[in-house]
């Protein structure tokens, strides 16, 4: 539960490699799909996304504070 004095933050967009941009498009298209995730358009809070490509999964960082948050994609 979030505290009623937390301020709403929204951070600027970071861009991605051509590739890296590729490869993120395709695993959220995937996980679109499945409806593990889904498009909110009128979101307060925004992050941007950093990928850490590892063997069978993607670990992102998406935090103000850069704590880690693992959102894992199994792949194999």
């Amino acid at each position: 539960m979030m505290k009623d004095e937390v301020k709403p933050v929204r951070q600027p967009h970071r861009r991605l490699s051509p590739n890296l941009e590729a490869v993120v498009r395709v695993e959220i298209a995937k996980l679109m799909d499945v409806v593990i995730i889904f498009p909110i358009s009128d979101s307060k809070w925004v992050s941007p996304t950093q990928v850490v490509p590892k063997k069978g999964r993607m670990t992102v960082v998406s935090n103000e504070k850069n704590e880690l948050i693992p959102m894992r994609t199994v792949t194999g």
